[in-house]
């Protein structure tokens, strides 16, 4: 597979789909809000840590069995050519430890660098709407950031399953 076939089909099409479903929640919750602020009632630093564990940990338990299943079928997207995600490193591929795993980075390297920018910039208030856009946003850069280790570790060989991949 190119890396952009790859980009295209793991990494932007997902992320759309995450942008527009997590858009969407963040949209019906807060759409009549005139302000959502960073750790108050309904706070977005809660939901940004929340949606960091939650969407890559859920990513895991769905994209592993599917894409184990395409592996013994001969159709799981090839990984030949492409650089090893660096975080491959850190993940397993049993199912509850790879959940654990992803959803650990996801809350704490982009929910906690999130929280902490807004943190740095005055702890910002957004209106309900421009949240929702703020969370569509963060789902697809959460997909893009994340989805392609949740990849290879799924299709990792059946020899190291288990063990974290040393780049």
């Amino acid at each position: 597979m190119t890396p952009s076939r790859f980009f295209l089909s793991q990494q932007l099409i997902p992320g759309l789909i995450n942008a527009a479903l997590n858009g969407g929640i963040a949209w019906a919750q807060h759409a009549q809000s005139p302000a959502v602020g960073l750790w108050d009632s309904g706070a977005y630093g809660t939901d940004l840590l929340a949606t960091g564990f939650l969407l890559p940990a859920i990513s895991w338990l769905i994209l592993l069995p599917l894409l184990q299943h395409q592996r013994t079928q001969g159709t799981a997207p090839s990984l030949n050519g492409l650089r090893r995600p660096r975080l491959l490193a850190w993940m397993p591929s049993s199912r509850w430890g790879g959940c654990l795993t992803i959803g650990l980075l996801g809350m704490i390297l982009l929910g906690g660098t999130a929280a902490l920018a807004a943190s740095l910039l005055g702890q910002p208030a957004f209106t309900g709407h421009d949240y929702a856009w703020l969370k569509a946003a963060y789902a697809a850069i959460l997909t893009l950031t994340l989805q392609p280790t949740i990849v290879f570790a799924a299709l990792r060989p059946a020899h190291t399953k288990g063990q974290p991949i040393r780049a």
